[in-house]
């Protein structure tokens, strides 16, 4: 039996950003659901992918793409870069932050 989260995401097509951390809500996924996984890191990025179609199989597409959200000109090009099928965002979960020299 599907949970009352899965239902709500089935279909939905849903962008990570800071994406290689942990991202467990996505191995619970339903089925048709899109994931536009975003970091710095694309080859970690490339790895989550495959474990997530692994555990998953088809009911989830997974697109690994690399973006530093510290650069303008990466995050305005972002959705015009991305497969027609992944451009109608309904999520954004944003997991990414820029750090400071004081950091």
């Amino acid at each position: 039996m599907a949970s009352n989260m899965t239902k709500r995401l089935e279909g939905k097509t849903i962008v990570v950003t800071g994406a290689s951390s942990a991202l467990e809500f996505a191995r619970t996924s339903p089925k048709n659901l899109k994931l536009v996984l975003t970091a710095r890191r694309l080859e970690f990025l490339k790895v989550l992918a495959s474990e997530i179609q692994e555990e998953i199989g088809p009911g989830v597409q997974v697109l690994p793409v690399k973006l530093d959200v510290s650069k303008p000109d990466e995050v305005r090009g972002f959705v015009d870069s991305l497969p027609p099928e992944f451009k109608e965002i309904d999520i954004l979960v944003n997991n990414a932050y820029v750090m400071t020299a004081e950091e």
